[in-house]
């Protein structure tokens, strides 16, 4: 393996000591066959490092691995730390000192230790003198009233190295009627040689919804509402408090005050009034701009975006703490009582009571630090970003088709508008303040007002990683190192796994566990926030559709499984196999009786009918969809992260029951484009599956079979296909959206030309040529810096640059040729046996409370 260089660069003026930094490395194929190898250099300086598999190849070797350690830098420098592989296994390091006691699990750190209480989410650290500081999460429900824990099993240990060690303690809220009001998890993060604690808690409704007639509004009946949700530290005494609203600041204000209460209302942004919070009454909840800085007599401050950092000392040392997100998640604040110090999440001084929607999930989080000697508003507030060269991830096949330090041309000066654009997706935010707990993350959907009146009010309108924006920012921070598409995935990926996916599995199996889809096209989102569909529009932009939920069309986890990748975050690879297995579910069914019923009702009985008028139907059994090529999508995710499961093997069966090498493609009506336009997304799911089967090497049977139907399709595009817009007519809003979508047509070629030698040339010349004509069509309009424009452009980045990317395996011969020269048709005895197939799954799964609550699901919308 050739030494990795990661690159530190401090930017914000302040000195950083012993700062975590985490970040995951992609691996070439064979290079690092255990962790142990691997050590990381400052210079001569071996530095200790925590390190976790993420990913294999086939032949076992490490695919990503990430990294954790500390660092120091001097302000507005930059650092070059290598890491290398050893001939020699490096020493063992030795374990972590945890100690489990009846009282308590004790985790031993350099400046003392931290003793999490059994069942409960409290813990308490002490330092050398054994001067001990509690702290305790509280919630209180919607009157006020304190909630109980009840946790599902005492903290667990699940991450251990030399750096930190992470505790969980799962579990739920009860009301004081022992009613369930939520569920909860709780990871702390100790680091061991500073005794700083990073606490993230997330806080979940697994209620399903009921959106009466597929309406998701805030009100909702399986909505949960509280007061407040905070963190309380009691400290032994206190001495000096001082307060920092702006604490990253070049010169920040410090305000030494005994009791206070700094509390941020608002964005404190322009917009900070945009009907973007409303409540369940369509009534604006902020009621101020920014936050307020209060002792208990008056305002001592006003401002409007707080990064606070809160020092207070006592006679044990000197307690610091941040809140990550501060202003961005408003409702925050931080407050100190006598010798009590709250850190609210979900402060009781918002103008309504919260309300988490069925399914709805939140994680906040806040640091504390023991001792004074650490930048801990700088790590909270401006952490630094590892950047890898261009190349790390080239020679690691990181991500297809993936070029290095190529010349940008005219399609990287597109994509360079969402950073460096008037327009720019941080604009974005601003202009209908896309901030607030709920929101924040998200990326409005400006293009939804393009047929807006001039002066009226943007609608409020909502992406939910339609197009995967989060797999295009984790590209363009790979190909660029700029660590603002970083901060863009790493914002969007943590708001779609809380609040875009219905975390339930109370509702019907095609919702559970699904994703939201956008807001609906060309109409405001009003009170049903962030799930498309509200009782105050009465119509639809899908004529005959005023309301549902989740569905395979809109599904995206390669952006997801890339945030795992590249930060580690366990959230995300929990929500590539949640919506893998949602997908799964909603195509296959689950098997109950009354479901294979009524999926022979609505795929086998068209067929049945077709047989007996003599006609020769198909034999496909998926739609030839974006909702295919989505599930497609799905299931190589998951392959990827479960290589031992069946996920590979589903995903191969789907492509036989979806497309064939000798398809009558005329059939399928794809230059319908309204109706047809979507088959270019199951294309280039195809492309991918062939990508990464070649890359492992397994070029068998199934991949001849889907490289074969893949260039029959590719050979049809080339003969037939054409821009959207050179036939306006055909399309209901005929915008530079279509323009934009032609870029799909042209990677498919470049793709094509890769896999098909003797035509390559025709190919890469059609690619150039519709490439070359929609950047120039959109560099020349007036809506190129449209969040969907931009997306759509960068997810199907990289294909272009086929010529320059390092060839993969060479194919072998097809180990068992089949004659594809007929097209398929469906028989009887295949339509018999699908049928009988249906019917004794149906009765094997048959069980009478089962049946019932499919029924029920179904039809109790009260």
């Amino acid at each position: 393996m050739e030494n990795i260089v990661i690159r530190l660069e401090e930017k914000s003026g302040i000195a950083r000591i012993n700062e975590p930094v985490g970040l995951g490395i992609p691996l070439p194929k064979g290079s690092v066959q255990t962790i142990d190898s691997l050590a990381l250099m400052d210079g001569e300086k071996s530095l200790s490092m925590q390190r976790e598999p993420l990913a294999h190849w086939p032949d076992g070797s490490i695919r990503w691995v990430h990294a954790s350690f500390l660092i120091s830098l001097e302000a507005n420098s930059t650092k070059g730390l290598v890491l290398a592989q050893q001939q020699a296994t490096s020493p063992r390091i030795p374990e972590p000192v945890i100690n489990q006691t009846t009282e308590s699990l004790v985790i031993h750190t350099s400046t003392g230790s931290v003793a999490l209480k059994p069942g409960s989410l409290a813990w308490q650290v002490y330092n050398h003198s054994d001067v001990g500081i509690p702290s305790a999460v509280s919630l209180s429900d919607e009157a006020s009233a304190l909630c109980t824990v009840k946790a599902d099993a005492d903290w667990e240990v699940t991450l251990k190295g030399p750096v930190f060690v992470a505790a969980t303690l799962k579990g739920e809220w009860l009301k004081q009627n022992n009613e369930p009001l939520a569920r909860f998890q709780c990871e702390l993060r100790i680091f061991l040689e500073t005794g700083l604690v990073q606490l993230e808690l997330a806080t979940h409704n697994p209620k399903r919804a009921r959106h009466l007639g597929g309406l998701w509004d805030l009100g909702d009946p399986g909505s949960v509402y509280f007061r407040e949700l905070g963190v309380e530290t009691t400290l032994p005494t206190t001495g000096n408090t001082h307060v920092m609203p702006q604490a990253i600041d070049e010169n920040p204000s410090v305000f030494r005050l005994s009791d206070f209460n700094l509390y941020q209302d608002s964005s404190g942004g322009q917009n900070w009034q945009s009907r973007n919070h409303i409540n369940s009454s369509g009534e604006i909840s902020t009621r101020f701009c920014g936050y307020r800085l209060a002792n208990p007599d008056e305002i001592q401050h006003e401002g409007k975006r707080a990064n606070p950092l809160v020092g207070i000392e006592h006679d044990g040392g000197q307690l610091d703490v941040a809140v990550p997100g501060f202003w961005q998640n408003f409702p925050t604040s931080i407050r100190k009582e006598g010798n009590k110090l709250t850190i609210d999440l979900f402060p009781k001084d918002a103008k309504n009571v919260y309300e988490l929607q069925g399914g709805e999930r939140k994680t906040l989080g806040c640091s504390m630090a023991y001792n004074s000697n650490n930048s801990l508003s700088a790590t909270a507030y401006t952490p630094l970003v590892p950047v890898l060269a261009p190349e790390c991830y080239e020679r690691a096949d990181a991500f297809p088709w993936f070029k290095a330090n190529t010349q940008p041309d005219a399609l990287d000066k597109l994509i360079a508008e969402g950073l460096d654009g008037k327009s720019n997706f941080f604009a974005k935010r601003e202009v209908i303040d896309e901030f607030g707990w709920r929101n924040f993350g998200d990326i409005f959907a400006d293009h939804e007002t393009l047929y807006q009146s001039e002066g009226e009010p943007p609608l409020i309108s909502h992406y939910n990683n339609q197009y995967d924006p989060i797999y295009g920012f984790a590209r363009q921070y790979a190909l660029t190192g700029d660590k603002r598409w970083f901060q863009l995935m790493d914002n969007l990926a943590r708001h779609v796994v809380d609040i875009d996916v219905y975390h339930t599995d109370e509702d019907r199996v095609e919702y559970n566990n699904g994703l939201f889809w956008h807001t609906d096209h060309y109409l405001g989102a009003h009170t049903a926030a962030h799930r498309t569909f509200t009782r105050y529009n009465e119509t639809s932009s899908t004529p005959g559709q005023t309301g549902g939920g989740p569905a395979s069309e809109h599904c995206y986890t390669t952006g997801l499984l890339y945030h795992h990748y590249i930060t580690g975050a366990p959230a995300s690879r929990n929500a590539v196999l949640q919506l893998a297995n949602w997908i799964r579910a909603s195509q296959e069914g689950q098997g109950g009786l009354l479901e294979q019923l009524l999926a022979l009702k609505k795929h086998d009985l068209p067929k049945l009918k077709a047989l007996l008028k003599g006609e020769r139907p198909t034999p496909h059994q998926y739609p030839f969809t974006r909702g295919t090529g989505n599930y497609l999508n799905a299931l190589l995710d998951a392959s990827l992260l479960e290589p031992s499961a069946d996920w590979l093997e589903h995903a191969e069966g789907v492509i036989r029951k979806t497309i064939h090498p000798a398809d009558n493609i005329k059939k399928r009506n794809l230059l319908e484009v309204e109706t047809g336009w979507s088959y270019l997304i199951l294309m280039a799911s195809i492309a991918r599956y062939l990508f990464l089967k070649r890359e492992a090497g397994n070029t068998d049977i199934h991949y001849s079979y889907a490289r074969a139907a893949f260039l029959h399709y590719a050979n049809w595009m080339l003969e037939n296909e054409r821009p959207f817009l050179s036939d306006p007519a055909q399309l209901e809003f005929p915008n530079d959206t279509w323009v934009a979508q032609d870029v799909r047509k042209a990677m498919l070629m470049f793709q094509a030309a890769e896999l098909d030698p003797a035509r390559a040339e025709g190919y890469k010349n059609k690619g150039s040529q519709w490439l070359e004509e929609l950047c120039e069509t959109l560099a020349k309009g007036k809506e190129k810096h449209y969040a969907r424009i931009l997306i759509i452009l960068m997810q199907n980045y990289g294909p272009q640059q086929v010529n320059l990317c390092k060839g993969l395996a060479q194919l072998t011969e097809d180990p068992a040729p089949v004659n594809y020269s007929q097209p398929p048709s469906l028989t009887w005895g295949e339509l018999t046996a699908r049928i009988v197939g249906r019917l004794v799954r149906g009765i094997l799964a048959f069980r009478p409370a089962r049946e019932r609550a499919w029924i029920h699901s179904r039809l109790d919308r009260t």
